[in-house]
């Protein structure tokens, strides 16, 4: 039986999440960080941190946006009203056969400014500054 981890909301979990398990994706604890601090705070914490794998090797085609938005939590991801409409255009234009006009016209109605936006929220997701 496979558990669903309360925080990232990843479900491939061997164990429930107490006992002082430790969650594969997030890194949580369960009894000990979670003593401290609410689900949705290390949930936070984990997604400023850049909503990384934490144990090893993550699952082929693992992504934790795809996780937290299969879960309900699409709030949660930043910018996700822009990332939403980015996906969502470029994920069309892989079925369509005209996709290069598709490519161009996507780009002229992303301004440079929506792009600059997008970068700079990415860095600091990331952490980095610049």
């Amino acid at each position: 039986m496979k558990y669903q981890c309360p925080v990232c909301f990843y479900d491939g979990l061997p164990y429930p999440p107490a006992d002082y398990h430790i969650c594969l994706c997030c890194g949580t604890e369960f009894g000990n960080d979670d003593a401290d601090f609410s689900h949705a705070q290390l949930r936070e914490m984990w997604i400023e941190s850049g909503a990384r794998w934490f144990f090893r090797e993550p699952p082929v085609e693992w992504n934790p946006r795809v996780q937290l938005v299969k879960a309900g939590m699409l709030e949660v991801i930043p910018d996700s009203q822009t990332r939403v409409i980015i996906d969502a255009a470029f994920a069309s234009i892989g079925e369509d056969a005209d996709y290069q006009k598709q490519e161009v016209l996507i780009a002229e109605e992303f301004s440079r400014t929506d792009w600059e936006a997008l970068v700079i929220s990415e860095r600091e997701l990331a952490g980095v500054e610049g």
